[in-house]
């Protein structure tokens, strides 16, 4: 199902697109994708992929007011695709999307990053039919972000675009993801994991990975996707020495934070 979402008055000004043009994954939303779909400013966990003058949204948690005092989450069941040369924003349904590939994108706390085309989102919690419980999924899907924008555009299925592989080792969310070119990187995040969710007594378990860091390459062989060389580093000292001057940027930033947050508590 698709539905459209057009403002009542938008002044599309090209060059406020800030687009980082030196990295594709875009971590901020320009305010103009706001503009054309509301609902992103009370949504987060959302992963975003970026192809020219379009946006890709997947997954995230939709902050709703359900009484005058009370707010709940709501999981962003849609693909939505913001159309800045239209200056329209489409949501294309997650139903059509069976098992694990349509539950985890339409996960909130997903773990994301754009690289040569390809957006690699990783775990994310969320309820799976699957499982019939909420759990952290297990799962890295690489997505093609020009074929899927094309394929949308054209009222094709962009299934074909996405390539999902399974490791218990990537059931993770809410942790930073950077790459370097080499390996990439997750560093802190949660794994949970919901029983009997729908109950008058659930169940919630949650297990947080505090400064802890993930470290892991991504190959393709053929058709086939892999998974290699995964370590995890609890020695952040370790850490630093082995990879030096390779650790990505936002990495870097989270240990710096960390760093400063232990200087003040001494």
């Amino acid at each position: 199902m698709l539905r459209y979402f057009l403002p009542l008055s938008f002044l599309f000004l090209s060059t406020a697109i800030c687009f980082a043009q030196d990295k594709e994954t875009l971590r901020q939303l320009p305010p103009e994708a706001v503009q054309l779909y509301p609902t992103l400013e009370d949504m987060e966990g959302y992963a975003v992929g970026q192809y020219k003058d379009y946006l890709l949204i997947f997954g995230g948690s939709i902050r709703s007011k359900i009484s005058d005092n009370n707010y709940q989450d709501f999981p962003n069941l849609d693909i939505l695709l913001i159309d800045f040369n239209e200056n329209r924003a489409s949501a294309y349904t997650n139903g059509s999307y069976e098992g694990s590939l349509g539950e985890q994108i339409s996960a909130t706390g997903l773990s994301y990053y754009q690289n040569d085309g390809l957006l690699y989102l990783l775990g994310g919690y969320g309820y799976s039919e699957t499982h019939n419980q909420f759990i952290t999924f297990p799962y890295i899907t690489v997505i093609n972000v020009k074929q899927t924008v094309l394929s949308l555009l054209n009222g094709m299925d962009p299934v074909a675009s996405f390539y999902q592989l399974c490791d218990d080792r990537m059931a993770v969310f809410d942790a930073e993801m950077d790459y370097n070119g080499d390996e990439f990187f997750l560093m802190n995040g949660k794994f949970a994991y919901k029983l009997r969710p729908f109950a008058d007594n659930p169940r919630y378990v949650e297990e947080k990975y505090n400064e802890e860091i993930r470290t892991f390459k991504i190959s393709k062989d053929g058709a086939e996707w892999h998974l290699e060389h995964f370590e995890t580093w609890y020695d952040l000292e370790a850490f630093r020495e082995q990879y030096g001057t390779l650790i990505p940027e936002r990495i870097e930033q989270q240990l710096q934070q960390l760093q400063q947050s232990r200087n003040l508590s001494q």
